[in-house]
């Protein structure tokens, strides 16, 4: 027997289009409150919808009194007038005291449905009622299907609510708020954990050829590179527990992409002959299926046992690889289409740029992560180091304005994660470089790395720390330590500045030298490598050199002063003084 709503059912026509249903907060109370009032005001709204919709390809369906039912041919329509019928209720509420004000909640959803003269039916129709319930005054809310139809480039802000449970619906429904929660939400604001904000990888199985070496297989590989990855403050990796059963050869990215959630996959092959690895490596985006980096690394190989530096080039290759596609992503997307890993991601890479361009990006990228998820540590940190950045950069004249923003950001990031190995050293760093305070720093770098030993960047301002100190030569291992476990590619510049700085401190000139103008081959804007680079080449007896790079020094900052450099750094009295003599020898203003 033929179903009432089937294709041929007489007087029946099936659709698809997008429903809309709208009604007023508390509306019994109103109605009590002033029967009149709340129907004139109705009135007025339904003919003002009446006027609007068909300009966005929609109609008005049905009015229940104090509901609406609408529907439209198109997402973007559908978007444009829930907007604009939240807006005339906003406007009709100001200069009325608040139990006056009436509010709407709106639900939108892809509805498949029959109609007939009558009316429309349909489980997608009751879904969009169901999605409307998600609304608090004066919000909008719409089905995960509808997101997809506004696409890669919505023209308005939108906050994931996730999964979420209705009434008489058997399976949660992905939902969206059009905008930022109302000031009674149904649904709060999501927080999300730190792991949640970092770019996810996942390692598959390497193929491997060649010679038979005990200990040593695609498995071995793949559980050695997840160890290394795993320290990044950038990454997140899927536990191999996850990948196990899966195979770059058998399985597809699009499988990887929703079975373990990774966005980014590595794999490769290797091959063992003479005692020696040589391994090929690719990164691809799961999401697009491109392979966005692939290079070969040769290393020693033994028994069990893969070259540490093999490990420690291909992590830093990874790195460097996520970033830059971050980065490109970030560029083609406004903001709010943009997912959290990907802001903070590509904020971390545009900072260490320090183009002046490239810094307010970072910074307009992280303050959205803030406002997205306002309890977010990472967040804050990231944005505490931007400021101290651009202290010691010192060349936009504002480093008053920015060492108050790096301790107000540490702060917060602090009270949002006191147990982050990063929030710790970042917040120390900004002891150092914002309120001059070093023994709250030197506790700071301790809880850090009592948390985890071997934290970079932790470890990396514990040396610049000790060696402003005078604790010299510890200073100097701590910045080895350092380098040897630095997987953020984007800051190895500073690595190289703190290891020239320490080797300076330590009489090293050639050493200082060498670090110095690493550091400025990877990014030739860092102000802090080019004074030690003076320093360094002065001491080294080259002054010629140094006086040459003292002028290209005040070149990109003129109003440097050695004054100025004093007063802004706490160093001991031993090395402010060398330091300083030497900036002068090398023609430097004296302030």
């Amino acid at each position: 027997m033929m179903s009432l709503f089937s294709a041929g059912a007489k007087g029946f026509t099936r659709s698809t289009k997008v429903i809309v249903v709208a009604d007023v907060v508390e509306s019994v109370r109103l109605m009590e409150q002033d029967e009149q009032e709340f129907i004139g005001r109705w009135s007025r709204f339904v003919n003002f919808v009446q006027e609007q919709v068909p300009l966005a390809s929609g109609r008005v369906h049905k009015s229940l009194g104090d509901g609406l039912m609408l529907e439209f041919s198109n997402a973007q329509g559908c978007i444009r007038a829930a907007l604009e019928m939240q807006g005339w209720f906003r406007e009709g509420n100001k200069g009325l005291p608040p139990e006056d004000h009436v509010h709407l909640r709106i639900g939108a959803h892809v509805a498949e449905f029959v109609a007939d003269k009558y009316d429309i039916y349909g489980t997608d129709v009751n879904l969009a009622a169901r999605i409307a319930s998600l609304a608090g005054p004066g919000e909008i809310v719409i089905s995960a299907a509808l997101r997809e139809r506004l696409g890669r480039h919505p023209a308005v802000a939108l906050e994931d609510l996730g999964a979420c449970h209705l009434k008489h619906v058997k399976r949660p429904v992905h939902a969206w708020r059009i905008g930022h929660a109302g000031s009674a939400p149904v649904m709060p604001a999501q927080s999300i954990e730190g792991r949640g904000l970092r770019a996810t990888v996942a390692v598959l199985p390497f193929a491997t050829h060649g010679e038979s070496l005990a200990g040593i297989g695609g498995e071995t590989l793949a559980d050695e590179l997840v160890a290394v990855l795993a320290r990044s403050d950038a990454l997140q990796v899927v536990s191999r527990m996850s990948t196990a059963a899966l195979e770059a050869a058998r399985n597809s990215l699009d499988t990887v992409l929703t079975q373990v959630g990774a966005r980014y996959v590595l794999t490769g092959r290797g091959r063992v002959h003479g005692g020696e690895l040589s391994v090929f490596a690719e990164l691809a985006d799961a999401a697009s299926g491109h392979v966005i980096w692939a290079d070969s690394f040769q290393g020693a190989a033994w028994d069990g046992a893969i070259d540490a530096r093999l490990l420690a080039q291909m992590v830093l290759a990874v790195h460097a690889a996520i970033f830059r596609h971050e980065v490109e992503r970030a560029r083609e997307l406004p903001l709010p289409s943009l997912d959290g890993s990907t802001l903070l991601t590509a904020a971390i890479g545009l900072m260490h740029r320090l183009s002046p361009v490239d810094m307010d990006q970072a910074r307009r990228m992280l303050d959205h992560l803030c406002e997205r998820w306002r309890r977010q540590a990472l967040a804050h940190a990231w944005l505490a180091h931007l400021h101290l950045l651009r202290a010691q950069q010192a060349c936009a004249g504002v480093s008053g304005p920015d060492q108050a923003l790096a301790r107000a950001h540490a702060a917060a990031a602090v009270q949002y994660d006191p147990g982050s190995p990063l929030v710790l050293a970042v917040d120390g760093h900004a002891c150092v470089h914002g309120a001059r305070n070093l023994e709250c720093a030197e506790d700071r770098f301790a809880q850090a790395l009592s948390l985890r030993g071997d934290h970079s960047l932790a470890l990396l301002f514990q040396a610049e720390l000790q060696v402003l100190q005078g604790a010299v030569k510890t200073g100097r291992v701590t910045a080895q330590r350092a380098m040897q476990t630095a997987s953020l590619e984007p800051l190895r510049f500073l690595y190289d500045a703190v290891s020239a700085f320490a080797a300076w401190a330590d009489g090293d000139a050639e050493a200082a030298i060498g670090f110095a103008q690493q550091s400025l081959q990877r990014n030739p804007r860092y102000m802090p490598a080019w004074r030690t680079l003076v320093a360094a080449q002065v001491e080294g007896q080259r002054l010629g050199e140094a006086r040459a790079t003292q002028q290209r020094l005040l070149r990109r900052q003129p109003a440097f002063s050695v004054a100025s450099f004093l007063a802004a750094t706490p160093i001991c009295d031993e090395l402010a003084n060398r330091f300083a003599d030497a900036l002068l020898r090398a023609g430097a203003p004296a302030g």
